[in-house]
């Protein structure tokens, strides 16, 4: 095993230690049920010229690695690559099940949904820190002020810093109708990543195109996300973002007041524009539940690219 492919290895070991051994993955309102199972790992090489892509597809401001890190850290040794690491941490079982039936949320995984972003965050920083302890600079792109979320003519609602395309870069999986990443682990998952200068060895990407099948042919081979929305935002076009917010705002003005009263919500940072203030999060992943790639990816077989 290469020196590269062991720090990596080692590395996703310690990711999955701290998430599942975290007293922060249990929720003591629902008897101490996990939020997240085992973490999968990825690795992007931060001056490939897919985050260039992402400033056309995503933001003009999306951040570039390299310049992160020679803005915001020390050089403590040579920068001949700058690597980014890129993880999904998959919804448990239960949290999952208790989501798939309805057309409302439900509150288990409304709070897992809240406090699962705040150990991502936990997470975020661990990452940075192991990789310092390794004499190594780091930095997690939502920590500095460059990361912004933002409302943009093209874009709709976007970001400096999309957590679903740079772990799409790191080869975590392919883009399903709905818009949401599919990983290996399906794609009722929370996002994180960091950027860093330790030369890892990047991972290859499923498939040769960004689109999961279902996202190539309109909806045609599954399209139960579809079926799963209440706000009818999916189409065969993709999400229509506009009505996913719509459909977002109402379960915060519905449920919010209610589970930040009666379950223990860890307070989150929101970012919006380029303010921050803390509060909570609720989402809704009616369309990431109760379908065939909640928790797995349905191209098996269909081969590998270099990323």
């Amino acid at each position: 095993m290469s020196e590269q492919t062991a720090s990596i290895a080692s590395l996703s070991v310690a990711i999955s230690r701290f998430v599942l051994s975290s007293p922060a993955n249990r929720l003591e309102d629902f008897d101490g049920q996990a939020i997240f199972s085992a973490p999968i790992v990825g690795v992007a090489d931060g001056d490939d010229p897919i985050f260039r892509l992402f400033r056309a597809v995503v933001s003009p401001e999306h951040i570039m690695p390299r310049d992160l890190l020679e803005r915001h850290t020390p050089r403590k040794h040579g920068r001949e690559r700058v690597s980014v690491v890129a993880w999904a941490l998959p919804f448990s079982a239960p949290v999952r099940a208790s989501n798939a039936t309805g057309g409302w949320p439900s509150r288990l995984y409304s709070a897992a949904r809240n406090n699962g972003e705040a150990l991502n965050d936990d997470l975020r920083r661990e990452v940075v820190r192991l990789l310092q302890g390794d004499e190594r600079s780091a930095i997690a792109p939502p920590h500095t002020a460059e990361y912004r979320a933002l409302r943009a003519p093209d874009h709709v609602f976007t970001s400096t810093w999309s957590e679903r395309h740079v772990a799409f870069a790191a080869g975590l999986g392919r883009f399903g109708l709905n818009g949401g990443l599919i990983t290996r682990a399906g794609q009722c998952v929370r996002l994180g990543s960091v950027v860093t200068d330790a030369p890892l060895e990047p991972s290859r990407r499923p498939g040769a195109s960004h689109k999961a099948p279902c996202l190539d042919n309109g909806g045609d081979r599954c399209g139960r996300c579809a079926a799963r929305c209440p706000a009818g935002a999916i189409t065969p076009h993709g999400l229509d973002k506009e009505k996913c917010y719509a459909m977002r705002n109402a379960i915060r003005e519905r449920a919010l007041l209610d589970y930040t009263r009666s379950l223990r919500l860890r307070p989150l940072m929101i970012v919006k524009g380029d303010c921050r203030e803390t509060g909570h999060s609720l989402g809704c992943a009616l369309c990431m539940c109760g379908v065939p790639c909640e928790d797995s990816w349905p191209w098996e077989g269909e081969g590998e690219t270099h990323a």
